[in-house]
């Protein structure tokens, strides 16, 4: 028998077999202490795996949808060109408030108050506020805030309030607001104070914008709620009431103020006028209508058109209107095409 007491004395195969025994013993043992983080870090690393799995399917369900976004984007990036054309500059607002003003003295109204405000800067744009004040006619009224959205500028209406006059025809109240381009100040100032971090907005759905068509305004056969446009006149008060049951022109839904006579076109004799609206090109001649006012063309030269329009004064009789639309491009000549 061997004893521990004499392990000295035993055979040296047997020390080594005792040894290495122990050194078996204590790897065992560390590798039993270590075993329980071995698995939690395992466990670890499947979750990982898992997770990075999810975010490639993810990501390949993005990347599929890649040229889908890239057509949005570019239909954005188009439709964005788009309103900023209507956008004018700083340079440019004075020419668009006296479009205004002159909207509304071509429909026979009375200004009270045109007051343009301080710009306010947006994100994107400038907002000029003009507080107005206009009496006139309840159809006058109308028409004129139709004409103000067939306007080429982008001119909204806020606050409208009308209210019957004491001894005459009604007033209206209300806000205007005239947008533009900011300048380059204003766009620096604008990136000055945007917040580092904004919350993510949720992306538009295809579709969801839908341009804005203006319209005419149509209702002046209906009677006045004030009573005073509503009232016929007597032949002597005015001329002749155009006909309502004739068939509108394609040109009658655009204001004379987005129009430009940019030629002329002469045919078998006959002058015809080459007309630029809402980015077409129209061919005009004498005879045919224009504009939201009954507008008839009563002659053509290569140099202007000359056209009488019918307008309902502030008393609501009928009124008739002369005026022109000159060339406006520089050294145009008229085409001749006899045939």
């Amino acid at each position: 028998m061997f004893s521990l007491k004499q392990m000295a004395l035993w055979p040296r195969y047997m020390r080594l077999a005792c040894a290495a025994l122990l050194a078996a013993l204590l790897l065992a043992s560390a590798w039993l202490a270590q075993l329980g983080e071995l698995v939690a870090r395992w466990q670890a690393a499947q979750a990982q795996t898992e997770a990075l799995r999810a975010a490639y399917s993810q990501a390949q369900a993005r990347a599929g949808q890649l040229p889908r976004l890239r057509a949005r984007r570019s239909e954005a990036a188009a439709t964005l060109a788009s309103l900023e054309q209507q956008l004018p500059r700083q340079q440019e607002m004075a020419a668009l408030l006296s479009a205004i003003n002159q909207a509304g003295l071509a429909r026979g109204l009375q200004f009270e108050l045109f007051k343009p405000g301080v710009a306010v800067p947006q994100a994107h744009y400038v907002a000029m506020p003009i507080t107005v004040r206009v009496r006139g006619g309840y159809h006058a009224i109308g028409a004129f805030m139709a004409d103000l959205a067939g306007l080429p500028r982008i001119v909204t209406v806020h606050g409208l309030a009308v209210s019957a006059g004491k001894d005459g025809p009604p007033t209206l109240d209300a806000v205007l607001r005239a947008y533009r381009l900011p300048d380059a100040q204003e766009q620096q100032a604008m990136v000055n104070r945007k917040p580092a971090s904004k919350p993510a907005r949720a992306a538009p759905q295809p579709g969801s914008f839908a341009p804005f068509v203006p319209r005419n305004y149509n209702a002046s056969d209906l009677p006045d709620p004030f009573g005073a446009a509503g009232r016929e006149r007597p032949a002597t008060a005015g001329v002749a009431a155009p006909d309502p049951r004739r068939v509108r022109e394609p040109l009658e839904s655009v204001a004379l103020a987005g129009m430009a006579m940019v030629g002329s076109l002469r045919q078998r004799g006959r002058l015809d006028a080459l007309l630029q609206a809402n980015g077409r090109l129209y061919r005009v001649a004498a005879g045919q209508y224009l504009g939201p006012d009954h507008g008839l063309v009563t002659a053509i030269s290569e140099q202007a058109i000359a056209y009488r329009e019918l307008a309902q004064d502030a008393g609501g009789a009928w009124r008739e209107r002369r005026g022109s639309l000159a060339l406006q491009v520089a050294g145009a000549a008229a085409k001749e095409a006899d045939k």
